[in-house]
């Protein structure tokens, strides 16, 4: 009967109705929420390292050296009176440093002295009986001959005097001293080392690579920094041997420097120096790089790339690969120093991939 088929209908059009509606509610809440986010992927980056086509500063060991260091010796044999100096003491050029007991000179030289007015006396007599044609020339030419060896005689013991003295030839300072009072010397026999500190010399041994690509002359741009002090020092280029050393393939370059106020610097003190070498000649059409081995990609078709850090994003690079160096890799391309490089992780990257750049500790 009819009344019978009607709530069964109507039980149906309930649940259909129950059903849509639950699909409908879940279909909103679907569209509601919203895709999760992927973390930018983390990426170690190094800046591009430029090796050629533009100055690079060479570094070497150095060694503090004296312009003039000289051993100070008599001209005259005696025994040591006094040392006028101490180790370490500067002097000026004339100063006297050490003394000789001059009493057998002063004696040579009174002795010398005596003959000679003796010898002048009697040439002034016999030249007085010569005017009045009492002597014939003859007799006062050998008298002659004998005042003028008394007074080269004269000349020489009045250098022995004075050469009993020493003194110091340049201003300087007094490196070492070899001998002590009452020491017998002979001529000659160094008795002090003195040393010009105005100007210093340091010293640098090339390898022959660096020898190749530096100027040697006056345009060489160099400084030199004190291994065991917070000092640096300009330096300029003075000379350097076209020798190697022997037992090695390294030539010695010279540089010249004024030393500082406020430091002693003494010969044989150890420096670092840095010699700036100038750009090369332009034999690349695109300046080369350095980058570790990891940074450099290859695509299917044998190509080279690597990946940029550009505003949070991986962004691909072409380049040329020119050769590898132990670790690392000689490429070129159309790069610049500015860029960062991802050295770590970039065969899992793609382009536009948000990165967090940060640098290896």
């Amino acid at each position: 009967m009819p009344s019978q088929r009607t709530p069964r209908g109507h039980s149906q059009y309930f649940c259909i109705t129950a059903t849509l509606c639950t699909l409908l509610a879940l279909s909103g809440c679907s569209e509601d929420k919203e895709p999760a986010q992927v973390p930018p992927r983390v990426a170690f980056v190094e800046p591009l390292q430029r090796i050629d086509n533009g100055p690079e500063a060479l570094r070497f060991p150095g060694v503090v050296e004296s312009i003039t260091s000289t051993q100070l010796a008599f001209q005259v044999p005696g025994r040591v009176e006094r040392i006028l100096v101490d180790e370490g003491e500067h002097v000026e050029k004339g100063q006297p440093v050490a003394k000789l007991d001059d009493t057998d000179y002063e004696l040579q030289l009174r002795e010398s002295e005596a003959r000679l007015r003796q010898l002048e006396a009697d040439l002034a007599r016999k030249r007085a009986l010569l005017a009045e044609g009492i002597l014939a020339p003859a007799a006062v030419e050998p008298l002659q001959a004998n005042v003028v060896a008394a007074r080269v005689a004269r000349d020489s013991a009045i250098r022995d005097v004075n050469h009993s003295t020493l003194e110091a030839p340049f201003d300087g300072v007094v490196a070492r001293r070899l001998v002590e009072p009452d020491m017998v010397v002979a001529t000659g026999t160094p008795v002090l080392v003195l040393q010009n500190n105005q100007h210093i010399e340091v010293t640098v041994d090339l390898p022959e690579t660096a020898a190749l690509s530096i100027p040697l002359n006056q345009t060489l741009q160099a400084v030199g920094e004190l291994v065991i002090a917070d000092l640096t020092l300009a330096l300029e280029y003075k000379e350097h041997s076209t020798q190697p050393r022997e037992g090695s393939r390294t030539y010695r370059l010279t540089l010249q420097g004024q030393p500082p106020e406020d430091y002693n610097l003494l010969p044989g003190m150890a420096m670092r120096v840095r010699l700036q070498r100038p750009p090369a000649p332009q034999d690349h059409a695109q300046p080369r790089f350095r980058l570790p081995i990891n940074a450099v990609q290859t695509a299917p078709n044998g190509s080279h790339y690597l990946w940029l850090a550009v505003d949070g994003h991986a962004q691909r690079h072409d380049l040329q690969l020119e050769r590898i160096e132990d670790d690392h890799a000689v490429v070129s391309g159309d790069l610049n120093n500015d860029m960062l490089v991802v050295v770590a992780g970039g065969s899992k990257l793609s382009e536009d991939q948000p990165i967090k750049a940060e640098r290896r500790k």
